[in-house]
């Protein structure tokens, strides 16, 4: 770490422990940014359905590089699945490794430019740049991320960590192309609750590479026991807002802990904070960019480097979970946003808690 740019974590950190020991986050700063109280206008719960494109409207080139990396994804996932109860760590090894060669890596690198460069502007072409955005981004940077880490250390936690990141980015690839495997799309929107514990074990000690390519870890509080989803479809929403917040902190982060928060508020509600350290530059750009408001980033066209779509992704799926009419709603209600705090960037979004009032509901998925 700089010492002359970065910002000591240990003395400026909002995130601390409490006396007994457990995990808790303490940010008297963010309090008075986030919402007393939230209105969920939807008669039904939402599953993310209506963030997509379809696969046909992508060009030719790009049609080919999505089925690739699709196959990919979902050839390792069951490749995980066909052997977890007796693993072959050198098969699933080989599998997780082919993200690195040319006719995959290539894939990942050029996914999408062909076909935005042949759309014009307006809302049509922005709702597609949003979709082309989480399937290049998405669990895809951290998977060819653990494959790196895979041709030097076969630890096989990193392996079965590939594997899951293969799932999610498969699923999430289903989530904004509907076309592109309709039969696992239509089991997708069948009910199966999902635990929330699995989120935690997925993200908890989960590594990335920082600012400098430094190695990092995410560490995870939990204070939700709950359920996360209803159905597949909706946990790679869900996949959809956080990861987007996960890339984001790796890209920016100044320290070696990233740190995320899941706790009730309420009995409705899921709170999810996600926060990294940054260069006393990146606070100044922040301000200066933002005129002081940092969720001014949530309405898109702001960035560093990348191209402003991620976080309002983010925002059209809060908006739409809650049933608010747009990003603009969803921000003034602050249902999601973002402050900087003793140089710590931190992010929060909410999302409806499921089966609030049936806790007796059983049989939920992993």
């Amino acid at each position: 770490m700089k010492s002359n740019d970065s910002v000591p974590m240990a003395a400026h950190t909002p995130f601390a422990r409490s006396p007994a020991g457990a995990p808790q986050v303490q940010y008297p700063g963010l309090s008075g940014h986030l919402p007393s109280r939230f209105q969920n206008l939807r008669a039904h719960r939402y599953q993310g359905e209506d963030r997509d494109a379809l696969l046909s409207v992508l060009s030719p080139a790009d049609r080919e590089r999505t089925r690739l990396l699709y196959a990919y994804a979902k050839g390792v996932h069951l490749c995980w699945l066909s052997m977890r109860d007796a693993p072959d760590w050198d098969v699933l090894r080989t599998q997780v490794l082919a993200i690195l060669l040319p006719p995959l890596r290539a894939a990942a690198q050029d996914l999408g430019r062909d076909t935005m460069a042949r759309v014009g502007d307006g809302a049509a072409a922005l709702a597609l740049g949003k979709v082309l955005h989480d399937l290049r981004g998405g669990a895809l940077m951290s998977l060819q991320l653990y494959a790196h880490m895979a041709e030097w250390d076969t630890d096989p936690a990193h392996l079965r960590a590939a594997a899951y990141l293969a799932r999610d980015q498969a699923k999430m690839m289903r989530n904004g192309l509907p076309d592109l495997d309709p039969q696992v799309r239509s089991a997708d929107e069948s009910e199966k609750p999902h635990f929330m514990q699995t989120v935690v074990e997925k993200w908890d000690g989960f590594r990335f590479e920082g600012v400098d390519r430094q190695p990092g870890q995410v560490d995870v509080s939990c204070e939700y026991d709950g359920l996360l989803a209803s159905c597949c479809l909706e946990a790679s929403a869900v996949d959809r807002v956080v990861y987007n917040y996960i890339n984001n902190a790796t890209r920016f982060s100044a320290g070696p802990r990233i740190r995320m928060e899941i706790l009730p508020i309420g009995s409705h509600t899921v709170r999810w904070i996600v926060g990294n350290p940054i260069t006393h530059e990146h606070a100044r750009w922040l301000r200066d960019e933002t005129n002081g408001d940092p969720s001014r980033l949530f309405r898109g066209g702001l960035t560093r480097g990348g191209n402003g779509l991620g976080l309002s992704n983010c925002a059209d799926f809060v908006a739409a979970a809650f049933g608010l009419p747009d990003i603009d709603a969803a921000l003034e209600g602050r249902y999601l946003g973002a402050v900087v705090e003793n140089g710590w960037y931190l992010a929060w979004a909410h999302w409806p808690a499921l089966y609030p009032d049936e806790p007796e509901r059983q049989n939920p998925a992993h």
